[in-house]
């Protein structure tokens, strides 16, 4: 289960993590004791929680000593990390003399419908490919639910009538820039320039010189040609990293 706030913040507890909404780089590790008490806060969001039933919640009843004190750094923790990921929405209000009170939007959602909210492509077979051509099939899934989130977002903000183009099959380029190899979603026939984008991959801290990428390249077409968008998704071979998403108006063509 993981949860999205305000439409803004995923707060995933399974992996202690806190991102921006379709920004995976922007993702902050929290401690266990923040978790928990993030959790509780979500769970009695809009109430008025006294100290002392939060110490025990979060601490007592884990078997760890309880502790104001302790209480008071795990807050701080959240807050520090809400205002490093660029919200400045009072999410932990102090209640004087008394507690804190969770104010924002809850959304919950099970693991498995980050996939499931998109259409599942058809992927068209290729043929003769290299051994490491078959570790792109997990990490493909999760790049094309990082780019086609941003995609829906966009059109809810335009119109509910405007018609979205859903990526449909994986098609590699030939060529390569430096250590990193291109692969476009849904080709459209739209031409690259590589040397452009080199330079967006380069401004991005995609390093090709120094390290292997999977590039992924998606172009959103919408009904309103000022509402065109672009994406590109950035994953190291070593998959030690994240993946990385860039998005930007008119494309890198």
């Amino acid at each position: 289960m993981f949860f999205i706030c305000n439409n803004s913040l995923l707060f995933d507890p399974e992996v202690r993590a806190i991102s921006i909404v379709g920004q995976p780089e922007s993702v902050l590790t929290l401690s266990t004791p923040a978790v928990r008490l993030l959790q509780e806060f979500i769970r009695c969001k809009g109430r008025d929680l006294s100290r002392e039933e939060l110490i025990t919640r979060v601490w007592a009843e884990y078997g760890f000593t309880p502790s104001g004190n302790n209480l008071n750094k795990a807050v701080s923790e959240l807050r520090k990390s809400f205002h490093a990921l660029g919200d400045d929405h009072e999410f932990i209000v102090t209640v004087p003399r008394y507690g804190f009170r969770f104010d924002a939007d809850v959304i919950s959602h099970p693991v498995e419908s980050a996939l499931a909210e998109a259409p599942r492509p058809t992927l068209q077979p290729l043929v003769e490919r290299p051994s490491r051509y078959q570790r792109l099939s997990k990490r493909w899934w999760l790049v094309l639910a990082l780019l086609t989130t941003p995609v829906v977002g966009g059109s809810l903000f335009f119109s509910r009538q405007l018609e979205i183009t859903v990526p449909a099959t994986l098609k590699p380029v030939k060529e390569k820039i430096a250590g990193c190899r291109l692969w476009l979603i849904n080709d459209q026939g739209r031409p690259l320039v590589l040397s452009k984008m080199a330079e967006l991959l380069k401004k991005n801290n995609v390093a090709c010189d120094r390290e292997e990428y999977n590039i992924y390249y998606f172009s959103a077409r919408f009904s309103l040609a000022t509402a065109d968008e672009v994406f590109i998704g950035s994953c190291p071979v070593s998959e030690t990293s994240l993946c990385k998403t860039i998005r930007y108006k008119s494309g890198a063509e």
